[in-house]
This record gives C-alpha cells, structure tokens and sequence, in this order.
C-alpha cells in the first residue's frame, strides 16, 4: 500500500545551481541601497562634524572632542559597511552614534550640553539633522532588510529542496 507523503525540507545544504528565490533578490537589491545610502550619509555627518570642530567647537571642553570622536566613529562604520563580516555590527554602530547625536542636538537646544547651548537653526545643524536621520532610517532599513532576507532565503531554499 503506498501512501502519498509530501516531501519535508531537509537540513542537507541547497546546490549552489539552485537559482535564488525572486523575493532574495528583491531584498539583496534594497539592502544593498540601503547599506550605500547610510554609509553616504555616516560620510555626510563626519563631514560636518569635523568642519564644526575646526571653526567652532575646538575650543569648546567637552563638546569638542566628542565631535571629533562622532567623526571618527562615523568613518570606521563606514569602513565596517564595506566588509560583509563586519556589516550589521558597523550598520548598528553608525544608527546608535547618529542617535546619540541627534538626542545631544536636542538636549543642546534646550536644557544645554556640557554647557553648550544651540540656538538658532544655523545650515551646519541643518546638515546634520538630514545626516543623522538618514543615517539612522537608512542603516536600519538595511539592517531589517537583511534580517528579511535572510528569513525568505532560508525559507526560499527550504521550498525549492522540497519541490525536488
């Protein structure tokens, strides 16, 4: 007596000819914009933080060196973002550094930072607000992208090993 049972997904790895699911590639196409767009932005607010350091906040105590530290954080995540390895680690580095520094924008501008008070919305601070919000969407975007991918990937070579 046969029975008709349907075949289950094994844990056996796919052939690498097996083709990757549409939904892959559609993710692997907005990760990719998104890992290069924040990275382009981290690259924006490293920018503007070191031009502020050198015309206005080297002399400030504190401040200053913060803004040089945001540069050089920015600069190694976006190195990181080069690297597959090394990616999700850099994309969740450049979001925490570009949310930290959005939140101490916003402290500036009311209760004051180590001293510092922001007033006024000079084009620097708007600069950074476009750099900082598009590094954080942008990076995490990426980063669920990923997650996605990943899942619809697993869950893409698991069908097409069944339809064998």
């Amino acid at each position: 007596m046969a029975t008709n049972t349907p075949a289950r997904p094994s844990l056996r790895t796919v052939s690498s000819s097996t083709p990757p699911a549409p939904a892959v590639v559609a993710f692997s196409g907005v990760t990719v914009t998104a890992y290069l767009l924040g990275a382009v932005a981290l690259a924006g607010e490293a920018a503007v933080h070191v031009q502020q350091y050198a015309v206005v906040m080297h002399g400030v105590r504190w401040l200053g060196p913060l803004f040089l530290l945001n540069a050089m954080v920015s600069i190694a995540a976006v190195v990181g973002l080069l690297f597959a390895p090394t990616r999700s680690l850099a994309a969740i580095t450049g979001v925490a550094t570009s949310a930290v520094a959005l939140a101490a924008l916003i402290v500036s501008y009311g209760r004051g930072l180590f001293g510092w008070f922001e007033t006024g919305f000079r084009t620097p601070v708007q600069l950074t607000v476009i750099t900082e919000v598009a590094a954080v969407i942008f990076l995490s975007l990426a980063l669920a992208a990923t997650l996605l991918e990943q899942g619809v990937g697993t869950a893409g070579r698991a069908i097409s090993y069944a339809d064998r």
